[in-house]
Formats: C-alpha cells, sequence, structure tokens
C-alpha cells in the first residue's frame, strides 16, 4: 500500500482507513511511543496533519484484534444446541381424587 493511496482513504474518511494506517505504521506502533508523539511522526511521514489522537488510540485498542488470527472481524459458524425435551411426570388418578380441594384458606366451600 503507497501513501497516496493512504491519504486519499482519510480524505474520503474511508471507514477502514485506521487499519490501513495500523498496517502501513505497524512497526511504529509496536514501539510504543506515546500517543502524540506517534500523531507527530504519522503526520510528518504522510506530509499532511490527517490523522488525530483519537486515530492512534483508536488503533491501539483494536491492534490485538487485528493481529490475532482467530478474530479477523468475522464471526465463526456456532452452533446452538436445541433444547431438550421437557420431562413429563406420570402422577396416578387416585392421588388426584385423595387431595381434598373443598376448603379454602380465603373463602368458604
Amino acid at each position: 500500500m503507497d501513501k497516496e493511496l493512504l491519504i486519499a482513504m482519510y480524505e474520503k474518511k474511508d471507514p477502514k482507513r485506521r487499519r490501513k494506517l495500523y498496517e502501513f505504521f505497524q512497526e511504529l506502533f509496536a514501539q510504543n511511543l506515546s500517543a502524540l508523539l506517534t500523531v507527530e511522526i504519522i503526520n510528518k511521514e504522510l506530509g499532511s496533519e490527517l490523522t488525530v489522537l483519537y486515530d492512534v488510540k483508536y488503533i491501539r485498542s483494536h491492534a490485538a484484534k487485528w493481529n490475532d488470527p482467530g478474530k479477523s472481524g468475522k464471526m465463526a459458524s456456532v452452533t446452538i444446541p436445541k433444547p431438550a425435551e421437557p420431562q413429563t411426570v406420570w402422577v396416578e388418578e387416585d392421588a388426584l381424587k385423595r387431595q381434598s380441594f373443598k376448603s379454602s384458606k380465603f373463602g368458604k366451600s
């Protein structure tokens, strides 16, 4: 990727501009410099004031995800197990008939 394409992405506010900036200056982000110094170096290298402090903070917070091949931004297929069949409990009819529902605590029967 060349600088002109990166500059064009920033001027058009392309959604992937920060990730491409990280890919272009990956070794700079690996040096663990202050965010302000990183912005100054990037803007000096690009020749214009395109990047801001927020861009560097965004890149630092997402860089680990971008480096991990398992978390490339695409969702892995997840299999959702089917719910278990509800179990039925068999009750003898005689047991139900033996229960007394004649009187109630709150009312007369």
